[in-house]
Formats: structure tokens, sequence, C-alpha cells
């Protein structure tokens, strides 16, 4: 049974390595940015407050990629938007000028793991080319301008 640790070893060179769920320092991390950054909108339970400020919990936001999630968090969403089929209409604040890279990340994966179905772990470098990849939008996204429907 030498197959599982020889496919182990090839999948870590290619940098294929599996996508756990992240330590608990990060998720700590993670809440923490989460209690001072989202919390007001999106409530301690992620349950957001209807009609303008939507859920995490379960939201299949949750599910896109981590790109467009980090994109998200700097740059701002504006409305009309659906979750879990219900309208919102509000303005997500960009937080590009408050959080840094790796909190971003961290606050990524906590509520991926936290609200969502989890996923493949956000980091730094990720965050970085999203915030160098969006540093021309001026206004919050909208979902057509991510691509989201």
């Amino acid at each position: 049974m030498r197959a599982l640790p020889l496919l182990a070893l090839i999948l870590l060179s290619a940098g294929l390595q599996a996508q756990d769920k992240p330590t608990p320092e990060a998720l700590e991390r993670g809440k923490a940015v989460y209690m001072k950054s989202c919390v007001a909108c999106h409530m301690p339970t992620g349950q957001g407050l209807a009609p303008v400020f939507p859920p995490l919990d379960g939201s299949e936001w949750l599910q896109l990629d981590n790109a467009i999630l980090a994109k998200i968090v700097l740059r701002g969403l504006q409305g009309p938007i659906k979750v879990k089929g219900q309208d919102f209409n509000g303005v997500m604040a960009p937080l590009a000028d408050t959080l840094k890279d790796a909190e971003i990340a961290d606050v990524l994966n906590y509520v991926r793991a936290t609200y969502g179905k989890g996923g493949a772990l956000a980091d730094e470098a990720l965050v970085k080319a999203a915030r160098e990849a969006s540093k021309g939008q001026k206004q919050p996204y909208t979902p057509a301008e991510l691509g989201v429907k």
C-alpha cells in the first residue's frame, strides 16, 4: 500500500494539496476580524438584517471563488442581489483601506467555515492579487461586474 503516500507526495509537490479546514488559530484571527468589521451588518449569527444586510449563514455567495469574495470585501458590493431567495438592495462598504490582505484571507476562511460549506482556503497572496486586479474599482461592485447572476 505504497500508493497513498506516493500520491500525497505527488500532490504536495505539485502544489495541489487538499484544502483542509482553517487551523484553529486562523479561525480565531478570522473571527476577530469578523467581530470588528462585519458583525454590525451581518450579525454574530451570520443572519444579517433583512432587507438591507443579507445573511452569510447558508448564503450561496459563500460558494463563489475566493478571488470574487476578496474583491467584494476589498471594494464593496451594491445591489440588488438575491441571497437564499430573498432580495436585498443595500451597499456593502469597501474595506480595502481598513483591512490587511492577511486579515481578509482569515475572515474569508472564517466565514466560509462558519456560515458556508467550507471550500478552498484563501491566503494572503490571493487577496493581494485581488487587491491589484480591483484597484481601478472606484464604486462597490455590482453582481454583473463580478459575473454573478
